[in-house]
């Protein structure tokens, strides 16, 4: 007949010391093995990390310290679990927070009624009947998350942990009481982190102030990460990078209740009795600025044309906890070719650019100046940015004519850069001056469409009508006669930054001066007769300012009637 005994919660307590006694045995017998190898102790490496540095590198304990954080590491794939102890009536609060990927995670409680029983065919087994293990939490991501509840009464708690992505560090925190829990930093309603300028080596960051930072501006502060390779999700993922740590750390693993300790350099045959040995994987070059309050700051001595990741965190200086804004990137500018050239005032400078690359130009006034204007008149989509002394203060794409208007400074040098983004080679007409009045370029309507009336088209007339200014400018009209089958491919080809100069005498329909003193009248009309019926016409109309230079409009397609 087995002996029946029975047991109520009180049998947590004996519960967990068995636990840890069967831990220290498994211990124990894998130091004993050692010896008999010729084998360091690891145990003496663990001892040996905790006196140099006074902590200890990984948690080592199934059973998880009360108001203590610990780091964990997890072997892909391998759960691992660890125990914890709530009185009755105490409320506790647990906090993972991932460093290096995604995890499972999960909290549970042992239960059993108060009339339970148990179980003892040898000496040294139990056997419990009715004991329940129930889930209170359960989460999958790469995000810091805190579990809090009230606990009705004593128990034996279960924290079970899962990387399925590969070989991963966490920080855990435990407390019996949340309410004296160190404060995480807040964040604002929107916390990503901008790119205000982008230079050759320097790269300008701008995020909004940290809520907690009003409250406590002593013991807060920010946290830049710069790196190469990637944005992180949390501080402590990036810590890794920037501390320098030993050579022989101890990692302690606990797989189907044996406890197998690791190092980076030795004892890896012992890493041969799980499904993949350690993993070893580089280094890479963190940069941690903390720059206190300031949320404005410059990040210096980078390399010019290259990708830089920026992280920042809002840190708690007291409590040792940290907050993430989201995280951002930026290309650092090339340096110019050794040969730019210069840009004369007033004097129209004329360039191609070929697909994918990328040409400078320089500019310095020779007296002070209230104003400068940079204009570029393209017929493809272009990328410029103007630097000032080094400051970048222009960076955006433009297409067909573009002026840039800013503020004059004394010993001003700008940087003009000019890239195509075009499929073809582009040509660009760049004009710099520092009297925008006077511009060389005529002033142009809100749009460049040409339009046709349908209505007042015959067999051998059109007439078209397009947005003109309050200046007074010339317009001139030119046709071709096109095959529809030759159409589309003569609409690419046609360079729309060449002015009438270039077309052919017998094109010419005729130009006329026209001007509205109100611009919503401004509207230029004009019948086109003497056409072919049943044919197809490709219409163009440039304007020409006083100074002789031509903007083109968007060229119209008309086909006249088959009879009147």
């Amino acid at each position: 007949m087995k002996e029946k005994r029975t047991i109520g919660p009180k049998r947590n307590t004996q519960l967990l010391v068995e636990m840890l006694v069967s831990q220290i045995l498994w211990q124990l017998l894998l130091h004993l093995v050692c010896l008999c190898h010729g084998q360091r102790p690891v145990f003496a490496q663990q001892q040996r990390w905790e006196w140099v540095t006074n902590e200890a590198m990984y948690n080592y304990s199934p059973l998880l310290p009360d108001g203590t954080e610990i780091t964990i590491f997890l072997f892909r794939d391998l759960p691992q679990r660890h125990y914890f102890q709530v009185k009755d009536k105490s409320p506790f609060s647990i906090r993972v927070n991932p460093c290096d990927a995604a995890l499972e995670w999960r909290v549970s409680v042992q239960e059993w009624p108060t009339h339970s029983t148990y179980r003892s065919e040898k000496p040294g087994t139990l056997e419990w009947d009715q004991v329940t293990t129930r889930d209170l939490f359960s989460y999958k991501g790469n995000t810091a998350q805190t579990f809090v509840r009230a606990s009705s009464h004593s128990a034996l708690h279960n924290l079970e942990l899962l990387s399925t992505e590969r070989d991963a560090q966490m920080r855990v925190y435990l407390t019996t009481k949340p309410e004296n829990e160190p404060p995480t930093p807040e964040l604002p309603f929107d916390s990503r982190v901008n790119v205000a300028s982008v230079g050759q080596r320097t790269v300008t960051l701008a995020w909004k102030p940290s809520p907690s930072v009003l409250h406590d501006e002593h013991n807060i502060q920010y946290c830049l990460l710069v790196n190469q390779k990637h944005n992180y999700q949390s501080l402590c993922a990036a810590q890794n990078q920037v501390e320098l740590w030993p050579d022989l750390p101890v990692v302690t693993i606990y797989s189907g209740g044996q406890e197998i300790h690791l190092t980076r350099t030795e004892d890896i045959q012992l890493s041969a009795s799980l499904s993949h040995p350690v993993s070893m994987e580089a280094k890479i070059d963190v940069t941690q600025l903390c720059v206190g309050n300031r949320n404005i700051y410059s990040v210096l001595d980078l390399l010019p044309n290259s990708l830089y990741y920026f992280d920042v965190f809002v840190v708690n200086v007291l409590a040792n906890t940290s907050s993430a804004y989201i995280g951002t990137f930026a290309k650092t500018l090339q340096w110019p070719d050794p040969y730019i050239l210069d840009l004369k005032e007033g004097i129209m400078a004329q360039v191609y650019i070929q697909k994918d690359r990328q040409k400078f130009y320089s500019f310095r006034p020779k007296s002070w100046h209230r104003r400068v204007q940079f204009t570029f008149h393209s017929c493809g989509k272009l990328y410029v940015t103007i630097e000032r002394n080094g400051k970048l203060i222009v960076s955006e794409s433009t297409n067909n004519l573009k002026h840039f208007k800013l503020k004059g400074k004394s010993n001003a040098k700008y940087i003009i850069g000019i890239k195509s983004m075009e499929a073809s080679e582009v040509l660009v007409k760049i004009l710099v001056s520092t009297r925008p009045n006077k511009s060389l370029f005529p002033r142009l309507p809100d749009s460049l469409k040409v339009k046709s009336y349908n209505r007042l088209r015959t067999c051998n007339s059109v007439t078209l009508a397009w947005l003109a200014t309050s200046e007074q400018n010339r317009y001139c009209l030119y046709k071709r006669e096109m095959e529809e089958q030759t159409l589309e491919m003569e609409r690419k080809q046609q360079n729309g930054c060449l002015g009438p100069e270039t077309r052919s005498i017998s094109e010419n329909v005729g130009c006329k001066y026209f001007h509205h003193l109100h611009a919503q009248r401004a509207v230029a009309v004009q019948k086109v007769t003497g056409l072919k019926a049943r044919t197809t016409y490709l219409f163009d109309i440039y304007v020409i300012g006083h100074k002789g230079h031509a903007v083109k409009y968007q060229s119209k397609v008309v086909k006249t009637r088959k009879a009147c």
